[in-house]
Parts: C-alpha cells; structure tokens; sequence
C-alpha cells in the first residue's frame, strides 16, 4: 500500500479563498462604521444637538408668523418696562449691589480665577449650545434652561420645557429657580436671517423680563460665539459671517451697558488667528467637542466678578 503525503494547497487555490475573505472584511468594516456614525447623530439629535432651523416667516420684528404671536420689539405686547425704564435698566454700568462697577460699556476683564463652586447658585440659560453644558456635565452644580433651535423672535411664546405640568417656555421655567447669577447665550439661532439691530431688539426685550423675574441676580450676557464659516455654510440654511457676529457682538455690549449687567466676550476663546471657530473644534461648523466646553468654562471662571459678601 502506498503512502500518501500532506494534502497541499497550491497557491492559486489559497488566494482565490483569501481575496473574498479580505473584501468580506472591509464591507463589514465599511458598514460598521456607517452605522456607528449614523447612532452618534442620533443619539446628539435625543440630547439636543440636532442642527437648528428657523422659521422665516417670523422673523421680521412688528411682524407675525403663522401659527403663533410672538412678541417683538416695538409690539403692544411689550412689557411696560421698555416704556418707562426703570432706575436700575436704564444705569450706564452695573451698580455696586452686583459686585464690583466696570468701565461702561467693556467686557468682564480677566480676573483672579474662581473655582467651580462659583457658578453653584448661578443658571445657564440658551439654546443647542448651551444644552452641551448638562449633556457634557461640565458644571454639575448649575442649572440649565435651555433648548435646542429656539430663537429671539419666539424665546418669550415657544412652549419648549417640559414640566410635570406639561411644556411651558424659557421663562416661565426660570420661575422656577432663584439663581445669583444668570449666564445667558442666545443669538446663534437666527443670525443668519434677522438683522444686527434686529437681534439687539429681541435680546433686549427678553434681557428685560429677565431682570424682572429675578432683579437680585446678576446677570452676565456672554458673546456670540464665532462660526466656522464654510462648514456652517455646507450644514444650514441662510448666510452668516463672523464679521456680522461681530457687529451683533459689539451691540450686544452696548445693551449691556445701557441695563448696567454684565457682558463677557467669551468669543475671544474660540477664535483662531484668521477669527473664526478652529476647524477642529467643530464637525458642522457651530457645535463644538467636549474640549471646548472645558474652555468655555476656564473662560467664564476667569473672568467671574466677585461677589460681595
């Protein structure tokens, strides 16, 4: 009887078997990583990330929407306050009852560093990017009233927070709290499509209930935050530049002084050297990592001012 030998593969026959197993593996790579980028978007879209769209139709101020009353500089339905200011509005810089006084009309400059304990008794109040400050719980001691793609024009009668007794807006949920200190960011939403004046006016009016609600609390309004311009471009709709937000920017100030609270240009943190948001920092060009909320918040522990006692 004859022996016979190891069976033996030529290697025609075993590169014929490893092709399709090395294509197999890259497709299920390919659409693994689909997948995976297609959970991420979801899962930003549930916390509130999602990109913001805005009405146009009401986006005129002394204009209406359909659908909705919105309340706007120059309407019936103003607060009275924009008629006749009161003495603590219409002051040229923050009074001494809301820590130390400023130059009229220059931001918080830097100061001694605070620690997070600072902002325990203080309420985050904004839009999509402000959200970021619970979903990144970057400053765990605070409270956040904020939701995404809210905007100027309808802050004061879009019902968007849920409460146990169902959704009410912005405000009506602050009612709820009783902060030292109130950070607001809004103007992101909408930029695009109002004008600088126009997004002065809608801020002001809101600034304005604000002061009502809580009269006690000091109150910061932070800067517009710069935009990577082509990527914005390619993810929303309308056009914005960071030259406009500027402009916006500088008015925003300018308000501040006028109501004597607080204004901190928290842009010149997110700037790179041509002035716009560093390309890494963003994927849609207005939403930002982690990495930068932490810068956010050095910035705002910087230049906080001190309380008195």
């Amino acid at each position: 009887m004859s022996r016979k030998g190891p069976v033996r593969v030529s290697r025609s026959n075993r590169d014929s078997f490893l092709f399709p197993l090395i294509i197999s593996i890259v497709i299920i790579a390919v659409i693994s990583a689909i997948l995976a980028f297609i959970w991420q978007k979801n899962q930003e879209s549930k916390q509130g990330l999602e990109p913001f769209r805005v009405n146009e139709s009401s986006l005129s101020p002394g204009g209406s929407s359909s659908g909705s009353s919105e309340l706007v500089p120059g309407s019936s339905s103003e607060p009275s306050s924009q008629e006749e200011p009161s003495s603590s509005q219409s002051s040229s810089e923050p009074s001494s009852s809301e820590g130390q006084d400023l130059p009229s009309g220059q931001p918080v400059p830097e100061t001694e560093r605070v620690t997070s304990s600072y902002f325990d008794d203080a309420m985050f109040v904004g839009d999509s990017i402000t959200t970021g400050i619970e979903l990144y719980d970057v400053m765990p001691g605070s409270d956040v009233v904020a939701f995404t793609g809210i905007n100027l024009d309808n802050i004061l009668t879009r019902e968007v927070i849920n409460t146990p007794n169902g959704k009410v807006t912005m405000l009506d949920a602050m009612k709820n709290y009783n902060p030292k200190k109130i950070y607001i960011m809004l103007g992101a939403n909408g930029l695009a499509f109002l004008t600088e004046e126009q997004t002065r006016d809608y801020y002001s009016v809101f600034v304005d209930r604000v002061m009502e609600q809580h009269p006690d609390a000091m109150i910061y309004i932070q800067s517009i935050l710069p935009i990577q311009e082509e990527k914005f471009a390619a993810n929303y709709q309308g056009t914005l530049t960071n030259e406009k937000i500027d402009r916006t920017n500088q008015l925003l100030m300018e308000m501040a002084a006028e109501k004597g609270i607080y204004y901190l240009n928290v842009a010149e943190a997110f700037k790179d050297e041509t002035g716009q948001m560093p390309d890494a920092a963003s994927t849609d060009g207005l939403h930002f990592t982690s990495e930068y909320y932490i810068k956010w918040m050095d910035y705002l522990k910087t230049h906080a001012i001190k309380e008195e006692e």
